[in-house]
């Protein structure tokens, strides 16, 4: 047996948290995961990692056979047990949907997405796992088990994040296949935008977007930062996920666009991202009378297929789901 591989192994250290077997299996399934088992590398036999891990042989058996039943670890007949290779190439990709905060309505968007990407990943000949992550918050901050499992056995080659809020990053960060997720800041551009504020002349703007403690919409801010244009702190509202535990996207623009437009001196100008946020912003607008564009300069976020009615002269960030869901699979694919 090697040394460096009996090394590996002999790292384990029984939790007494479940049976032997599991505890064994898990142990080994984090070892490929994480890269320290490579495919195609042979393993000790049965009875030298029993001999290793200080147990027996049938509890060896029983877990190896687990990960051989998820497609793991191969067993060829007179030559021993080997980490199974992945699987070459991207022929069905998981679309990870966390629905732990928000209304329907404010996942209108995300849906659209999904069946679009649904559409182009079968143009491609490639299928798609539907992963709906419902669990209760705390249980968010470990990877779902059906998708672990998906992983493990091969039977996705990547993971496209529809939706991942801030409690998912841990676990989704530290995906071993390829992955994607919206929440990307090299969506869009904000130069053009900024451009325009420029050009008005604009001096208090004031900004609602949403967030995280790692990531704001860094591409609204970086837009702004490359034009030579400050935006207070006390005119930014970053909205993150906790937000919308107990309101709406429509019902946090609202608030949002009231606290900021009732302040002295009010802003010249309004950014608002994404477009879940803006009919709320709108209304609060309408509700103190403020005349667009002659006194407050807006600038709104919508998705193109989602487009909204507007009686405002605003500049826009327009965005195509489809855009979006074309830069997803070549993140991917490619």
């Amino acid at each position: 047996m090697d040394f460096n591989s009996s090394a590996v192994f002999r790292e384990f250290h029984p939790a007494g948290n479940a049976g032997i077997h599991q505890e064994l299996a898990q142990y080994l399934r984090e070892k490929i995961e994480s890269g320290a088992l490579q495919p195609g590398e042979r393993l000790p036999s049965l009875r030298e990692l029993a001999e290793l891990w200080h147990t027996n042989f049938f509890s060896v058996k029983l877990a190896t056979d687990l990960l051989v039943n998820s497609g793991l670890l191969n067993k060829q007949h007179g030559r021993g047990m080997f980490v199974a290779p992945r699987a070459e190439g991207i022929h069905r990709v998981g679309l990870y949907t966390s629905k732990l905060y928000g209304s329907r309505s404010d996942l209108i968007a995300f849906s659209v997405l999904r069946d679009i990407l649904q559409e182009k990943f079968q143009a491609r000949g490639v299928e798609c796992a539907i992963f709906d992550d419902c669990r209760p918050e705390e249980q968010h901050g470990q990877i779902p088990d059906a998708l672990h499992q998906a992983i493990l056995a091969g039977r996705i080659q990547a993971v496209i994040g529809v939706v991942v809020r801030e409690i998912d990053n841990n676990w989704f960060d530290r995906l071993p296949i390829r992955k994607a997720t919206i929440m990307s800041d090299t969506l869009y551009d904000f130069s053009a935008q900024a451009q325009q504020l420029k050009e008005r002349g604009c001096r208090r703007i004031a900004g609602i977007i949403s967030g995280t403690p790692r990531k704001q919409s860094n591409f609204i801010l970086a837009g702004l930062h490359s034009a030579g244009i400050k935006i207070m702190p006390r005119n930014l509202r970053v909205i993150c996920d906790e937000s919308l535990t107990s309101q709406s996207w429509g019902e946090i623009g609202y608030r949002c666009t009231m606290e900021l437009l009732t302040t002295t001196p009010r802003p010249d100008a309004l950014i608002v991202y994404p477009d879940n946020a803006v009919m709320g912003a709108m209304q609060a607008i309408l509700h103190l009378g403020i005349r667009v564009p002659e006194e407050l300069f807006t600038i709104f976020h919508r998705n193109l297929e989602l487009a909204y009615f507007c009686s405002f002269d605003s500049a826009y960030i327009d965005s195509k789901i489809e855009d979006i869901a074309d830069r997803l699979i070549k993140t991917v694919i490619n």
